[in-house]
């Protein structure tokens, strides 16, 4: 009998763990569409693809491109390093470093690049078995420095498929995107 609580004391304490490892993926490549209506007087229209591999329990790498284009072409692209932590079972706040690359690129000539650093970090919650919720910000550095904010849903398809639609102020521009997330 105290053996059986034992194990079932144990089982009880991997639980949380063992759902947060299966609910909150950081092994994961997402993409979609991308619409920012009146960013700086363009209606920009794109792709944006994002990834993450996690590395440890803890920590994971993560990158992702976005490219947007009406009369001028925004090509963005960060990639870095970010650490994990969970709050229980269905939530993780996380925060990583990154390096940052943007070019602005005009149909009539001329275009202007930059690099810097930048800080991402969010929270992720798994509501149910099928939705995530999450939200994020960004602050990148450079010339062409900004802040950024994001609002997240994720619905299950497939236990390893998701779609996705995300809210995005991109310096201070909403922005809506839509797209699928393919778990690994």
């Amino acid at each position: 009998m105290k053996n059986g609580l034992r194990g079932l004391a144990a089982a009880v304490a991997l639980l949380p763990a063992a759902s947060m490892a299966e609910n909150l993926s950081y092994n994961y490549l997402e993409g979609g569409f991308a619409f920012y209506p009146d960013f700086e007087s363009q209606d920009f229209i794109g792709l944006d693809t994002r990834g993450s591999v996690a590395l440890h329990e803890n920590i994971f790498a993560f990158g992702g491109f976005k490219y947007l284009t009406d009369d001028v072409d925004l090509t963005a692209l960060h990639a870095g390093a970010g650490y994990r932590h969970g709050l229980d079972a269905r939530t993780d706040i996380w925060g990583g470093l990154t390096m940052e690359y943007q070019e602005y690129d005009w149909d009539r000539g001329g275009e202007v690049d930059d690099t810097g650093l930048g800080f991402r970090a969010g929270i992720r919650h798994q509501l149910n078995n099928d939705l995530e919720l999450g939200i994020g910000g960004r602050v990148v550095s450079g010339d062409l420095d900004y802040v950024g904010f994001t609002g997240t849903a994720r619905y299950a398809i497939e236990p390893d498929f998701k779609l996705f639609a995300e809210l995005d102020v991109y310096d201070g521009e909403p922005g809506i995107l839509g797209g699928a997330t393919f778990e690994f």
